[in-house]
């Protein structure tokens, strides 16, 4: 998985993302988890790398699985679910086994017949490595702030929460608005943005097997249903 080239990859996420935005089943679904298991024992990535859920996230959850009872839609609750359990899955694996360096690079190569009709193609391709690499960092502020507000009392009455979260809403997106600026500036002070380069296409033994693996997984579920 890890020298599985990154054009492939991105190939196969949009690929799966497509095909099971157009047929959610089980069926479907299941062989998108095939694929991720695949993935993650081809890649050989321990236990320990999967991400913790935070506790809000599953409230949340199960008040949506609560609401879904009431109204009749478990199953395409819980086929939602799923679908956005298993691509998050998908996309932490691409980024654990991935150079995020060739990004930019790739986007720009998969983007280069938008570039026929004007599109600013390698201008998207370097928004978006930016904002990918830039993800560590906005994860950081946030902390920051939520550490900072945890030292002030914790009051009991309800409205003073929600005036909590939406201070810490907002407190975070200015801090995100000032690692942006930062940003910028220092790119503006190296002489701005650089066209992104392109990378060859190069398919190998190993990105022809993942690329039939996706293609299999997005193709024989809408068959057999």
């Amino acid at each position: 998985m890890h020298r599985v080239g990154i054009i492939p990859k991105l190939v196969g996420l949009a690929s799966l993302t497509v095909a099971t935005g157009l047929n959610t089943g089980w069926v479907q679904l299941i062989a998108v988890g095939g694929v991720v298991l695949a993935a993650a024992a081809a890649a050989r990535l321990p236990l320990r790398a999967l991400p913790r859920l935070p506790p809000w996230l599953i409230v949340l959850t199960l008040a949506g699985l609560l609401f879904a009872v009431a109204g009749g839609g478990v199953g395409r609750y819980l086929r939602l679910v799923a679908f956005s359990l298993l691509f998050v899955l998908l996309s932490l694996l691409i980024a654990w086994t991935t150079d995020l360096g060739e990004l930019a690079a790739a986007l720009s190569r998969l983007g280069a017949p938008l570039r026929r009709l004007g599109l600013p193609v390698d201008e998207w391709a370097l928004t978006a490595a930016l904002s990918v690499r830039c993800l560590p960092l906005i994860t950081d502020e946030i902390r920051t702030v939520i550490a900072a507000h945890r030292q002030r009392p914790a009051g009991r009455d309800p409205a003073q929460a929600l005036v909590a979260v939406v201070d810490l809403a907002t407190a975070s997106m200015a801090a995100g608005i000032r690692r942006a600026s930062d940003l910028g500036e220092a790119i503006a002070t190296r002489g701005g943005t650089i066209t992104a380069p392109r990378l060859p296409l190069r398919l190998g033994v190993r990105d022809i097997a993942a690329l039939a693996l996706v293609a299999a997984a997005s193709v024989l579920p809408g068959v057999l249903t």
